[in-house]
C-alpha cells in the first residue's frame, strides 16, 4: 500500500479512534484531511451540543438518498459523502492490513478480531470523517452486526465506568455508549452484518447521519 495510502486512512480514522474509541494516538498530517484543531471538537462546541440537539429527531430531507446494502457492497459505499454541510472523506482497509493504521488505532481493531475470534482477512472497515463528525463501519464475515457492536463496546468499555442508553436518532434504533475513558460519546447502529460506530460532539450531526445510512 503506497505511503500517501497509509497516511490518508491514519488521518481518516483518527478523529473517531480517538473520539469514539479513546485511542491514545493523534491523526497524522495531511493536506487532504482539516487540521488536528478543526477535526477535534472543541470545548464550546460540546457545551453548545444541547442547544444545536434541541431537533435531533429531524425528518430527514426529502433529497437524502438511503444506500442500498447487499452482501458484497463495499462499505465506504454505505457512508454519507457529506456531514454537517462538510464534504467527508472517505477510507476502505482490511483487518489483515493494519499497518495502514498507527499502533493504537491498528490495536483497537486487532483488539476486536480477538474479542471475536475471527481472522483478520474476515474483517473490512470503511470510514467517513470531516471535522464534525466521524463514521466506522465494520464487516466480520461469519459475524452479525449485533456480535461486531457488543464486541466492540466491550473492547472499549474495558475498565472504565459506562453508560448504555438505547434511543431513536435519525429514523433508526441505537445505542448511546458513555465512559470515562472517551471524551465523546460514541453511538452503535447495526444492520445486516455490518455495525457502524458514530462519533460526533453535536447529536443533530449524529441524527444526520444515521438517517444516511442503510
Amino acid at each position: 500500500m503506497p505511503m500517501s495510502t497509509r497516511a490518508a486512512l491514519r488521518t481518516g480514522s483518527g478523529l473517531i479512534l480517538a473520539a469514539a474509541l479513546a485511542a491514545c494516538s493523534s491523526p497524522a498530517t495531511s493536506s487532504q484531511q482539516p487540521s488536528a484543531a478543526a477535526s477535534t471538537p472543541s470545548p464550546a462546541a460540546s457545551t453548545g451540543a444541547s442547544e444545536a440537539s434541541a431537533t435531533p429527531e429531524a425528518t430527514p430531507a426529502a433529497s437524502v438518498v438511503v444506500p442500498s446494502m447487499g452482501a458484497d457492497t463495499p462499505l465506504v459505499d454505505l457512508l454519507p459523502a457529506e456531514l454537517g454541510g462538510e464534504a467527508t472523506q472517505k477510507h476502505a482497509f482490511v483487518g489483515d492490513d493494519l499497518s495502514a493504521l498507527d499502533a493504537s488505532s491498528a490495536m483497537v481493531f486487532g483488539s476486536l478480531q480477538n474479542v471475536l475470534g475471527s481472522a483478520a482477512s474476515d474483517m473490512t472497515i470503511g470510514t467517513a470523517s470531516n471535522s464534525r463528525a466521524s463514521i466506522i463501519a465494520i464487516r466480520v464475515e461469519g459475524k452479525s452486526a449485533q456480535e461486531v457492536g457488543d464486541a466492540m463496546i466491550a473492547g472499549r468499555t474495558l475498565n472504565a465506568t459506562t453508560t448504555k442508553d438505547e434511543l431513536d436518532l435519525g429514523g433508526k434504533h441505537v445505542v448511546k455508549v458513555t465512559t470515562t475513558i472517551a471524551p465523546l460519546p460514541f453511538y452503535m447502529y447495526g444492520t445486516g452484518d455490518v455495525s457502524f460506530t458514530i462519533a460526533a460532539a453535536d447529536e443533530t450531526i449524529v441524527a444526520e447521519a444515521l438517517s444516511k445510512l442503510p
